[in-house]
């Protein structure tokens, strides 16, 4: 089972110049389940996938068609109940033919610079009041479904480095999502030394994380990013895109 996300940097129309260069990428990892963040709401990883968006337009920083964040899957998908955040959050059910249903809670955290409801971002106090209403979320959907696992993915806005200051967010904010992970028995498979940013374009990290059940961190087989370059390339996206394979 092949997990990815990617924030597509306001990608809205499929027929761009730009979608013509982020294509190749999405047909080469040829995930069976994506989060794509700062999207449009019909930009699809490729033929035969079904998704489910977030619902509420946020006119600070979005425009019809864009939306924050949209889950992609191939295989039925379900739209789960509302979400703390309906603008920047998205849950959805995914059945595969070949294991128990999964639980994927698409997201986008606050940037450092960025309020949440009117909270300042200084001091991560926005970072971490939405967090807080994020971790909400996951434990009431682990309660609501205990037999699914629960994978929480999209563009956390904060690395998880564990031998070198962090790149994006900070260590106070890095701390909070570690034990907001740890509380609901999750780990991000692209943090500390299965980062693939931080493996291969050493002076970065991911930002843009696949988080999901620790019990499950023996079954990672890879973790890959793209594209293959010391940083992101300029007029494809912002953000290296990010991938988990399970066995």
């Amino acid at each position: 089972m092949k997990l990815a996300t990617w924030n597509l940097q306001r990608l809205t129309r499929t027929t761009s110049a730009r979608m013509s260069r982020v294509r190749p990428y999405m047909d080469a990892i040829n995930a069976d389940v994506w989060v794509l963040t700062e999207t449009g709401e019909d930009v699809a990883p490729g033929p035969g996938y079904q998704g489910v968006a977030t619902t509420e337009f946020d006119r600070a920083c979005h425009y019809p068609g864009e939306v924050w964040t949209k889950i992609w899957s191939r295989w039925p998908i379900e739209r789960l109940a509302p979400v703390s955040d309906l603008a920047r959050c998205v849950v959805a059910r995914v059945i595969p033919p070949h294991r128990a249903p999964l639980i994927v809670y698409g997201t986008v955290l606050p940037w450092p610079s960025s309020t949440w409801r009117g909270l300042a971002s200084k001091g991560g106090v926005a970072f971490g009041a939405a967090l807080e209403a994020q971790a909400s979320d996951w434990a009431s959907l682990q309660a609501a479904h205990p037999s699914d696992d629960l994978f929480v993915m999209g563009d956390l806005n904060q690395d998880l480095c564990v031998t070198k200051p962090s790149c994006c967010g900070s260590k106070l904010n890095q701390g909070r999502l570690r034990e907001a992970l740890a509380r609901v028995s999750l780990v991000a498979f692209t943090g500390g030394v299965n980062d693939p940013v931080r493996r291969n374009s050493a002076d970065m990290a991911c930002i843009d994380h696949i988080c999901g059940p620790a019990r499950l961190s023996a079954s990672v087989r890879s973790t890959t990013r793209w594209p293959d370059a010391p940083k992101p390339v300029v007029g494809l996206s912002d953000h290296f895109g990010v991938a988990v394979e399970l066995d």
